[in-house]
């Protein structure tokens, strides 16, 4: 006689079998699909590398190798808005999942965010060896609160998602609207642009975005008080209360609009 699971042990399981899913689907077999998840952040890179080389600015801040400086926050910001527009399509692209009775809206959109949250966690281990392979520093001076960092970096990608795919499920052009804010977004956040060399009455504003901070914090765990000072006003308790806020918010619109993800558009 077959013992009965527990729904925790479906949940485990139709996430596992989700997670399989999106990897066959994500690469297919295919190495070159993990090569264009290792490409983006260096195509980054490269292109500000080269424009610091055009300005003769060759460093950052103290002794801090640009490459280095960029990599700590531009790969985790990419995984924020890989796990943005990844989980923003996976109830629709898992459509026709959603008629077995044990899979949820959630299950597939947990499956997107685990799958682009390992990739680009792999992505970063690996950029950091290459650059202690070259002798540069490769181990953050604070690891906890590095950690910290990423896990908000997680959060926002996870909320983003969730509120955008209740917002543009069936509307193309939320989504087409939704997908045009990453760009300013990225450019405002301090990922490519040091946010002190922002006028202060500009950066005043710029506060009030939390990938600033986090971006900010990122690096200030990673490299040390001495070679990265954060400049007052920047908090982790901003961008991790405001995520919380957002995190309650839109779980709550997604169980409300749950019913309406299951029809296919």
């Amino acid at each position: 006689m077959l013992s009965k699971r527990s729904p925790l042990e479906i949940q485990r399981s139709v996430l596992a079998a989700l997670v399989l899913r999106e990897l066959k689907t994500r690469f297919g077999g295919r190495f070159i699909g993990l090569l264009w998840v290792l490409f983006e952040p260096m195509a980054h890179i490269a292109i500000m590398l080269l424009i610091r080389v055009v300005l003769r600015d060759r460093y950052v801040g103290v002794a801090i190798a640009p490459e280095l400086w960029l990599s700590v926050a531009i790969i985790p910001f990419l995984m924020t808005r890989s796990m943005w527009f990844q989980g923003m399509a996976a109830v629709e692209s898992n459509g026709g999942l959603l008629g077995y009775r044990q899979v949820k809206p959630i299950d597939t959109l947990l499956a997107r965010m685990i799958v682009e949250l390992v990739l680009y966690l792999v992505v970063l281990v690996l950029f950091l060896s290459f650059f202690g392979w070259l002798g540069d520093q490769w181990w953050p001076n604070r690891p906890l609160e590095y950690a910290g960092a990423i896990a908000l970096f997680g959060l926002w990608g996870f909320v983003l998602a969730m509120g955008s795919t209740v917002l543009a499920h069936g509307r193309p052009r939320v989504r087409m609207f939704i997908g045009m804010t990453s760009t300013p977004l990225y450019l405002l956040s301090g990922v490519l642009i040091p946010i002190h060399t922002f006028p202060p009455a500009i950066r005043e504003y710029l506060l009030y975005n939390p990938f600033v901070h986090i971006v900010e914090l990122s690096r200030w765990a990673f490299f040390g008080s001495n070679n990265h000072m954060l400049l007052l006003g920047l908090t982790v308790e901003y961008p991790l209360f405001w995520g919380l806020v957002m995190l309650a918010l839109t779980s709550m619109a997604f169980w409300q609009y749950r019913i309406r993800l299951l029809t296919r558009v």
